[in-house]
């Protein structure tokens, strides 16, 4: 994506988000900029009024006194400071305004991003969601998008100190054009002189989002493999590696903030000496009234900081464009789609066969796993499906449920053809059990009955366990199916597992139920247990079930051999 189209396209989706709200911010900023200018100004004929022997002639006083006449006021001290204390009122009542509404602005881009982004993410197709890395939309989601936000915020910065300077600059050419251009020219050619740092801030911005993500690999690669690195005493390997990434990351966020620092303190040095300057010819060469010269070295004093920030805030968006683009980049390589609907017309009735007709389908090109490959598998029964490591056993079953979409043939379930209009219907009538079973954090009930559609009593759910074998080992926790699980491989052995993944698929009520390699991890008192429970759930739905155990094949009705 070109920088053009990339400022382009993340501004729309910023724009689109709240324009009123976006509309509104300019609006105070502008409001802020005028009122505080004013409020300046009127220190013009305060000041004319404590000291009599300067005069008030200035143009600005005039301008006030004949503004006040035609409402039949006239212009003293208790006027001018009213006005003036309104006009300060006024600039916080602003500064409260834009900081709430900013505030709640950004707070909920984020919010929307977030929540549109993952949905995004987990209605993709399985195969996109294989090949990508678990770690990259982790950062997006929990730092890269709040990232993004602040690259807003640096952008709504950037206006709201070019507007805050364009109002001043309009009042200060009403007290001395030459000196008001003398400095504007000089903060806009610092900041053409010192664009290179911008440059650098967008390489180190790239730099510290990869070192973050690696560190954040090494955090999980920790984690994923805690007990090996506790049996082998290898902690020392995961912390040095976590040190390196870390050290990256601290090294170049030393160097990003020195990069920012710099311009700071150039332009600092550099506002000091025109000030003096202006002060110098000002008084001394042009002999400008006190007054407004006091007036003028105050709108600077406003004037040249503002230059100051407009640079640190661009280094900050070069900064944060990196982060805004792995989000943009995220959101553009993924379709809206919304939740599927199961109860669709036509409902699919399966009491007979599933058929895979003249299937074709492979991973790389040249190279088929299925070619016209066609096979039935018939209700009711257990069908196992062997063959050598590679022949496609799990590919098979990926066809079966959907994910995987054969090069050609079809999917016929009773005849009928499974489409992609048909597949949220068919993919409810399913259930899918893993080699690895897996568990969320939190109580056993809310693991049991999470992936159930329906509202699930307790007493079902323990009747369930019994059918499994697993009615004692619920029974058998102090709080039942209340107990909180948090590292659950470590809470139940690999066969209790399995048996609480099974109870957990049967809550679903499938009428096909798939398997894959779900017993190859087990002792064989395990295995025997969940075999003896698939013997007698058959009745009641047909199971597919992949192994490379040969011993398991007197339990099988049908084998289909890869």
């Amino acid at each position: 994506m070109s920088d053009k189209h990339f400022i382009a396209h993340s501004f729309r989706l910023f724009w689109s988000y709240n324009p009123l709200k976006m509309v509104t911010l300019f609006s105070i900023t502008i409001l802020q900029g005028f009122t505080q200018g004013i409020s300046i100004v009127l220190l013009i004929p305060l000041m004319g009024m404590l000291d009599p022997s300067a005069g008030n002639g200035n143009g600005w006083t005039k301008f006030l006194k004949k503004f006040l006449q035609t409402f039949g006021v006239n212009l003293n001290m208790t006027v001018v400071i009213i006005f003036f204390v309104l006009c300060l009122f006024f600039v916080a009542l602003l500064n409260y305004l834009q900081s709430v509404l900013q505030s709640t602005y950004q707070q909920g881009f984020s919010y929307e991003m977030r929540k549109k982004l993952f949905k995004k993410i987990i209605m993709s197709d399985w195969q996109f969601l294989n090949g990508k890395s678990k770690h990259n939309h982790i950062q997006i989601l929990t730092t890269e998008i709040p990232k993004m936000t602040t690259y807003y915020y640096y952008y709504l910065g950037l206006s709201s100190k070019a507007l805050f300077i364009v109002a001043h600059i309009i009042v200060a050419l009403s007290i001395s054009v030459q000196f008001t251009l003398y400095v504007t020219f000089i903060g806009v050619a610092l900041l053409f002189i010192l664009r290179r740092y911008l440059l650098n801030a967008r390489k180190y911005g790239s730099i510290n989002v990869q070192a973050f993500r690696n560190m954040l690999k090494r955090i999980d690669d920790f984690w994923t493999t805690v007990k090996l690195a506790k049996v082998h005493n290898s902690e020392s390997f995961f912390y040095q590696k976590f040190a390196e990434s870390n050290t990256q990351m601290l090294h170049y966020q030393n160097k990003q903030s020195k990069n920012s620092a710099a311009p700071v303190f150039i332009f600092t040095c550099t506002g000091v000496i025109a000030l003096v300057m202006i002060i110098y010819i000002a008084y001394g060469q042009v002999h400008l009234p006190f007054q407004s010269l006091f007036i003028l070295i105050l709108l600077f004093a406003r004037i040249f900081p503002q230059f100051i920030g407009i640079n640190g805030d661009v280094n900050m968006v070069y900064s944060l464009s990196s982060s805004a683009k792995l989000v943009l980049d995220l959101d553009g390589e993924m379709d809206e789609k919304e939740f599927s609907i199961e109860n669709v017309p036509s409902s699919i009735n399966f009491k007979q066969t599933i058929e895979l007709s003249h299937i074709s389908f492979g991973y790389h090109k040249g190279h088929n796993l299925f070619s016209d490959f066609s096979v039935s598998i018939k209700a009711n029964q257990i069908t196992g499906i062997v063959g050598r490591s590679g022949c496609g056993k799990t590919t098979f079953i990926d066809i079966l449920s959907g994910l995987q979409q054969p090069f050609s043939g079809e999917l016929l379930v009773d005849g009928k053809k499974i489409t992609e209009y048909f597949m949220p219907a068919w993919r409810s009538m399913i259930g899918y059990l893993p080699q690895d079973s897996f568990f969320l954090d939190g109580t056993i009930r809310d693991n049991l009955i999470m992936d159930s559609k329906q509202n699930i009593d307790d007493q079902v759910v323990w009747d369930i366990l019994k059918s499994v074998n697993a009615y004692d080992l619920v029974k058998s926790e102090e709080k039942g199916l209340d107990t909180e699980i948090i590292n659950y491989q470590y809470h139940f052995s690999g066969g209790e597992r399995q048996r609480l993944a099974l109870a957990r698929t049967l809550l679903r009520y499938p009428k096909l139920l798939l398997l894959d390699e779900a017993t190859s991890a087990l002792d064989t008192n395990n295995e025997m247990i969940i075999m003896n429970c698939l013997s007698r759930l058959k009745h009641d739905v047909t199971i597919v079930f992949v192994t490379h155990h040969k011993g398991l094949s007197s339990y099988f009705d049908q084998i289909i051999n890869l």
